[in-house]
């Protein structure tokens, strides 16, 4: 049965050979994706993506269609079971996440973000209440309200609240223009620090109990590239204060964006209507975002700033819409790009996001990392081929003309590989050569 829909797409993408199977993509993609493919909807994917969108139609593709509809049972509210990339893509999120890193997730199909949010956020909450469970020793059932009390201490207990206050207090004295923000500041590091999202990841939780001691071993404990909960604030803390005339803004940002409960009525506080985008808000965590062509310009820069900052968001599901001319990279070097693009360029414009003077990746000295899942023996891989061989060309010849018909994309996958050391070395080598630029 799982298997079926894959053989019967394959089956229809031939029918027509001048026409994209998009189909075929967006069973790759997700099976929700999939069925709006094959339902030619208006509203499938941002502005900018239309015009890329053809597709074959006639009674053949459409009677395959309707036995693959079938092959697929829909369960309400969740995914129609196991699909092998976003499995995936969910995997890697999660294992990012539990590891503290922030992710970019890019995808193609508006339906797959919406999909991907309610999936991480499912595998995120069930680990929340995993540890929650262990570390508590108490029932899952009651793991999640026991967070949120321990959370609430952070402003009802007078010494933990001071001793947060003191730890943040010694970060922002090198910082003389934040002393105004001092309070705003405070505010938003206790709320993040009292998340269920950071207990579960930071302290021992021994006893049920939250002690001024894990508060101070929580600001030294080091991730795995020996960044602590100290340094990353100090880091973020010193570009407020070398960036003071945008502070304000992101501040402002990262106030309106975080909360400390993951239970259902708390967290309807988070998400704007156009954020949600008819979704139910009891799926979705407050640290797993979604941005699309249907976001606001404003919930989209609010977002945009508080995920360049170390609080919430944690993760960050964005179609093509924050593909270019927006920067991503103050806390985040990992990406996932869940769909791939036919044109190479796209795909570096969205890893640009996070690639970036001053990125985190930068001044940690480490690298970007980037993700591109795709499905084996599938349309999926084909398009992993062609984009990858079309990345080496375009290294030797700028300017190729890109067409994504069926017929060429199969005489694409077919020809050999461009070796990728004859590549680097055909390449233009367009950057400046120092030692001309400082007789210049």
């Amino acid at each position: 049965d799982a298997i079926l829909p894959f053989l019967l797409a394959a089956r229809a993408a031939v029918l027509d050979p001048n026409s994209r199977a998009v189909f075929a993509e967006g069973l790759a993609s997700c099976y929700e994706a999939f069925r709006d493919t094959r339902n030619n909807r208006s509203d499938l994917l941002d502005a900018d993506d239309l015009l890329e969108q053809t597709n074959g139609n006639n009674d053949e593709i459409n009677w395959y269609l309707k036995r693959i509809d079938d092959a697929l049972p829909r369960r309400d509210d969740k995914n129609t079971g196991p699909h092998p990339k976003m499995d995936a893509t969910v995997t890697r999120a999660l294992s990012l996440w539990g590891k503290r890193e922030k992710v970019l997730v890019f995808c193609h199909y508006i339906v797959t973000g919406r999909t991907l949010r309610a999936q991480i956020s499912e595998a995120i909450r069930n680990f929340i209440t995993n540890e929650g469970t262990r570390k508590l020793g108490c029932q899952s059932a009651d793991a999640l309200i026991k967070l949120d009390e321990i959370g609430n201490k952070l402003d009802n207990s007078v010494g933990l609240k001071k001793k947060c206050e003191e730890a943040i207090d010694r970060l922002l004295l090198p910082y003389p223009s934040l002393k105004d923000k001092r309070e705003k500041i405070q505010t938003i590091a206790r709320r993040y620090i009292g998340t269920p999202s950071f207990l579960v990841r930071y302290f021992g939780l021994e006893n049920g109990e939250l002690t001024e001691a894990d508060i101070e071993k929580a600001f030294l404990l080091n991730d795995e590239t020996n960044n602590s909960v100290s340094s990353i604030m100090d880091r973020f803390f010193k570009f407020l204060e070398e960036h003071s005339n945008e502070a304000d803004d992101y501040l402002n940002a990262v106030y309106r964006t975080q909360t400390g409960s993951l239970q259902a009525k708390a967290a309807e506080n988070a998400f704007d209507t156009d954020e949600l985008q008819g979704d139910k808000v009891d799926k979705l965590l407050p640290n797993v975002r979604l941005v699309n062509g249907a976001t606001k310009d404003e919930t989209r820069k609010k977002l945009m700033l508080s995920f360049n900052t170390p609080f919430f968001p944690e993760v960050l599901i964005a179609s093509s819409v924050l593909a270019e001319g927006v920067d991503l990279h103050l806390d985040c070097r990992y990406i996932i790009h869940h769909d791939l693009c036919w044109n190479p360029s796209t795909l570096e414009q969205r890893t640009g996001r996070v690639d970036r003077l001053g990125s985190k990746a930068e001044k940690l000295g480490k690298p970007i990392i980037i993700y591109l899942p795709y499905i084996a023996e599938t349309q999926d891989q084909k398009m992993y081929r062609v984009v990858m061989d079309r990345e080496r060309w375009f290294k030797v010849v700028m300017g190729e003309s890109y067409k994504v018909d069926e017929a060429t994309t199969d005489k694409m996958a077919e020809r050999l590989l461009f070796p990728e050391n004859a590549a680097e070395k055909l390449a233009f080598k367009l950057e400046v050569d120092p030692d001309w630029a400082a007789k210049v």
